[in-house]
């Protein structure tokens, strides 16, 4: 999956890609954008982290001409110039009052990366701000977003914050194959809602290309059942819990006085039945007036 999202068949609107320092997400980023180059009319190319130059170290040079590099590193909190692009800056206006390099353009924005903006403007305004450049942009058709965080600098909530919003969230593992440099963990929400999950093994070519790429088989051993041995409640008890042959035989026997008993029906049944009689005396509130039967006449 990670060669259909990287080239683009796999339709991806927001592509968040999280790293650490023992696993870098510089080759992976570098991927995309080769191949955004072949697919936009300019990739916009936000550079805070590392230096520009070695932002584009070894990017092929036919792709070069499409990236324009925005500089926010030399920079970054804006104190010798506060025109200039940094961590402050409002992106989407940054963008829109770029001399006539947006108008009526395909477009891709990489950001590279949003630690810094989740560092000094924490994770709520760099959420708004990457939602409005995808979608507040005059004039402009962002064709994909991708982001690269540096997971192990934030905590979990600001990360997570980050994810809810992105349809494609790609986390780089360490790989566990000697034939395989990079290995990926994927969550992509795919156009039709479908949710789908994968991790999987790759290797990427000098020009950034993804190739033999493979799943990883999560296998779970299941540990071996062990005997459970039954432990007998009534054992060791300074008292008799149970009962012997006879003195089962010697309850069941028992009549008690609730039971179905036939020799007492028979001798109820036998007995004659006699005649009812319903004695009643009336009082004083008894009225026998049949033309007055409520008693709200004056009569």
């Amino acid at each position: 999956m990670i060669d259909d999202i990287v080239s683009g068949r796999e339709k991806s609107e927001l592509v968040l890609l999280e790293d650490n320092v023992t696993h870098s997400g510089g080759p992976v980023l570098k991927s995309f954008l080769t191949s955004l180059t072949q697919r936009v009319d300019k990739v916009h190319y936000f550079v805070f982290d590392p230096h520009p130059q070695k932002a584009l170290e070894n990017i092929p040079s036919d792709c070069l001409n499409r990236i324009e590099v925005h500089d926010g590193f030399q920079d970054i909190g804006g104190w010798l110039d506060s025109s200039s692009l940094n961590v402050n800056t409002d992106l989407v206006k940054y963008l829109e009052n770029l001399p006539g390099h947006l108008a009526n353009q395909v477009v891709a924005i990489v950001i590279n990366s949003v630690s810094p903006l989740l560092l000094h403007r924490r994770a709520p305004y760099t959420c708004q701000t990457i939602s409005r450049l995808a979608r507040q942009i005059h004039d402009v058709d962002v064709e994909q977003i991708l982001c690269l965080v540096h997971q192990d600098l934030h905590d979990n909530h600001d990360v997570a914050q980050l994810e809810h919003m992105c349809s494609t969230i790609i986390r780089i593992e360490p790989s566990a194959h000697p034939q395989f440099n990079f290995c990926t963990g994927i969550l992509h929400k795919r156009l039709s809602g479908k949710i789908v999950r994968s991790l999987e093994h790759f290797n990427i070519r000098e020009n950034y290309e993804v190739y033999d790429v493979s799943d990883v088989k999560m296998s779970f051993s299941k540990p071996p059942a062990q005997q459970e041995t039954t432990i007998d409640p009534t054992a060791n008890l300074t008292f008799n819990l149970s009962l012997t042959d006879e003195e089962r035989a010697a309850r069941s026997q028992v009549k008690l006085p609730y039971m179905h008993d036939e020799n007492r029906q028979d001798a109820t049944l036998s007995k004659s039945v006699g005649e009812g009689k319903i004695f009643y005396q009336p009082d004083e509130a008894d009225d026998f007036d049949d033309d007055d039967p409520d008693d709200d006449l004056d009569i």
